[in-house]
């Protein structure tokens, strides 16, 4: 319409053009010549004033029309239509993040409430992602002031959100509308876009092919600058239970490098750390203390003169369980007092400090295979099998037994016969529902295999038991050579991490494998015939190795808020009758809100559905702690970096309409471009009143 207006003008120009009048004159010399001169501004004339008057009325007809410049919401609040649309809000940890006197979560509040106005033919639905996605109906529905209400009140959650979880939520829900529905299938996403969660977030094939996805950020501009505790645990030496390290890791995600302090809180003592934090790191920060009380201490962790964007994670909670010395059981052929032998070299690497007298019998006992007992092995906090021989099938099933209770167990490979021992052994715990899975299967060298002269050719590890030996790592691995043991290969199922040291012929030197109920070490190697045993490195292996399998408790210790957990508390609490759940401020478990305490067989086992608000909860028996679990915010909240645009649209949504309202609202203001081309209009209007003037005669 526009188009055939715009006609109108070249129309009339040529209608009215002015035809020729014949007019009788005498000579005509000087009427030529008069009109020469006028007909070249006329022309000039005619043809601005058809130019402006043309594109006046094509811009008047654009602005009638109101073009939007750019991409445009899929959805918008005043859609008219038959829909039915889904709203996921995120309510995670770092929603409480502070940016302009603002809280994330109140913005959130703000963009979602105006998709949950109600009109006829839309059916809607709110779905609350946490750790745990919470719809408030199970399906769509026209009861918007339920959904309005339940947005007003929901709350930020000390969880990480799980972005899957919500997704195929609303997912089920779009696709139980029927294919010939004809209805629209909405999906408004409103959240911080957290890289660390929404790098996660997939939109495949499964979803209905007609379905609009629409991202409405909460936040502008850059993250803001934040500070946080990542992480609080005290290490208790294997050796000296009566000494700690404290291990605080405190991360740095600002755009400059902080000065931090961090408080300690331990039992009754209080001790300060302190270091730089570079920008965009983490940093760990170490004290050793000391701990004279044996049992449970609790305290907390805290960032000092700190003001940032999140102060949720300025905070953490800390369990320490401080034990005595441990007892060690170890099963071998070998005498007693015989130096020189493979034992001998284990007894003075797991009792440096025994020197093989009384106190090294107090800690250490010797069990000859043929006698196994179950009342031998029930005072020893690990067992070491070392040359036994062939075990019988009585001690395989009271070994993978014992495995299977929670008792860690290392194991030094030497024989052929070994090969065959630790193949029943993982079947018999594995039969057990240990949930043990070995990452090697060692079986006997070839015939006429000689291994000679092996050396270590692992890389230096980045994380994991050996870690902690740090920059001496390679100092004290060069120089080893190993004779002996087992040939290895890779196990179907088994993790390659668990293996923590590889030769240079490509088979395994130490094993660690790791289950919900125990641990197994595996040292392949003759300490007889390899330098180790002279070396200061099988004191600080044996060290490093008993206090990650009898401290791999602590990993229990630590619960993620929102994340079901179902562990086994120690293996010497046998019943959970008499046994309460207390919370951080000394309240009672009412209600199983801090989970329940059940009997499986011969162990107690916490579960824990939804663990609750951060701090420290506790296992009592009468007066006393029996066991203590710290319930954390996850670290990954704490990085407030969001997923670009462009990663989240295209990488992201497949084949699916998707919108994403940028960080500048772009999406509010690309309806006004009418205004600018009405203005032009006016402007052509008034330019053909200046040329007329202009060439008025």
């Amino acid at each position: 319409m526009g188009v055939a207006a715009a006609a109108v003008p070249v129309a009339v120009h040529f209608l009215t053009r002015p035809r020729p009048v014949p007019v009788p004159l005498s000579t005509l010399r000087f009427v030529r010549e008069a009109i020469r001169q006028r007909r070249a501004r006329h022309r000039l004339r005619d043809f601005l004033v058809l130019l402006l008057r043309t594109l006046a009325v094509l811009l008047l007809a654009a602005a009638v029309a109101r073009p939007q410049w750019g991409q445009q919401p899929l959805v918008a609040e005043d859609q008219e239509g038959e829909a039915v649309r889904v709203v996921i809000v995120d309510v995670s940890q770092s929603m409480a993040a502070i940016e302009g006197n603002t809280r994330a979560i109140d913005i959130a509040r703000s963009k979602a409430a105006r998709f949950l106005k109600g009109r006829p033919g839309l059916k809607t639905n709110l779905i609350l992602a946490g750790a745990v996605a919470e719809p408030v109906f199970e399906g769509p529905s026209t009861n918007f002031n339920a959904l309005r209400d339940a947005l007003e009140h929901c709350e930020v959650l000390p969880q990480a959100v799980d972005v899957e979880a919500a997704l195929a939520m609303a997912r089920e829900m779009l696709m139980s509308i029927p294919d010939d529905d004809l209805r629209r299938r909405e999906l408004i996403v409103v959240s911080d876009f957290q890289r660390s969660n929404w790098t996660r977030a997939r939109f495949d094939a499964t979803w209905p092919r007609q379905t609009q996805v629409q991202f409405e950020p909460v936040a502008t501009g850059r993250p803001p600058s934040n500070l946080a505790v990542l992480g609080a645990v005290c290490y208790t030496s294997a050796g000296e239970r009566q000494n700690g390290q404290l291990r605080i890791r405190v991360g740095n995600f600002s755009s400059t490098p902080r000065e931090v302090t961090v408080e300690a809180t331990l039992g009754e003592a209080t001790y300060r750390l302190a270091d730089t934090c570079p920008s965009g790191e983490t940093i760990l920060l170490t004290r050793n203390v000391p701990l004279e009380q044996l049992g449970w201490q609790t305290g907390t962790a805290q960032l000092v003169g700190v003001e940032d964007a999140l102060a949720a994670d300025n905070s953490r909670p800390l369990v320490a369980q401080v034990r005595p010395k441990p007892v060690f059981a170890l099963i071998t052929r070998q005498q007693a007092g015989q130096r020189g032998s493979s034992s001998h070299h284990l007894e003075m690497a797991l009792v440096p400090d025994g020197a093989l007298g009384e106190k090294a019998s107090a800690d250490l006992r010797r069990i000859d295979p043929r006698d196994l007992d179950p009342h031998e092995l029930a005072p020893a906090d690990l067992i070491v099998l070392d040359h036994p021989g062939k075990l019988t099938a009585d001690s395989i099933t009271l070994l993978a037994g014992a495995l299977s209770h929670g008792r860690p167990m290392l194991y030094v490979a030497a024989e052929p016969i070994d090969a065959t021992n630790l193949d029943r052994l993982a079947e018999a715990a594995e039969s057990l529902g240990s949930g043990l899975t070995m990452p090697v299967r060692f079986v006997p060298p070839a015939a006429g295999q000689a291994r000679r002269n092996l050396f270590i050719n692992s890389p230096q590890p980045a994380d994991g038991p050996l870690a902690a030996w740090g920059d001496s790592f390679s100092s004290l691995v060069g120089p080893l050579r190993f004779f002996g043991g087992l040939d290895s290969h890779p196990a179907p199922n088994g993790l390659a991490g668990d293996v923590l040291a590889t030769y240079n012929d490509g088979t395994a030197c130490l094993v660690l494998a790791l289950s919900p109920t125990g641990s197994l070490a595996v040292l392949n190697a003759d300490l007889e015939a390899s330098n180790l045993r002279w070396s200061k490195a099988l004191p600080l292996l044996m060290e490093t190795l008993v206090e990650e399998m009898l401290d791999r408790g602590d990993a229990e210790r630590w619960f993620e808020s929102g994340r079901p957990r179902d562990v086994y508390l120690p293996d010497e609490i046998d019943s959970a009758r008499g046994l309460r759940i207390v919370g951080p401020a000394g309240e009672e478990n009412l209600d199983a809100k801090y989970g329940k305490l059940e009997t499986r067989g011969s162990r107690v086992a916490w579960t824990w559905p939804t663990p609750a608000e951060p701090g420290v909860y506790r296992i009592a028996a009468q007066r006393s702690t029996v066991f203590a679990a710290a319930v954390n915010r996850p670290a990954e909240e704490s990085d407030l970096q969001r997923m670009p645009k462009e990663t989240l649209v295209d990488r992201q949504t497949g084949e699916l309409d998707v919108y994403y309202r940028d960080e500048e609202g772009e999406g509010d203001h690309r309806d006004d471009f009418w205004t600018w081309l009405a203005a032009a209009c006016a402007v052509c209007v008034m330019g053909e009143i200046v040329a007329l003037l202009g060439f008025r005669t």
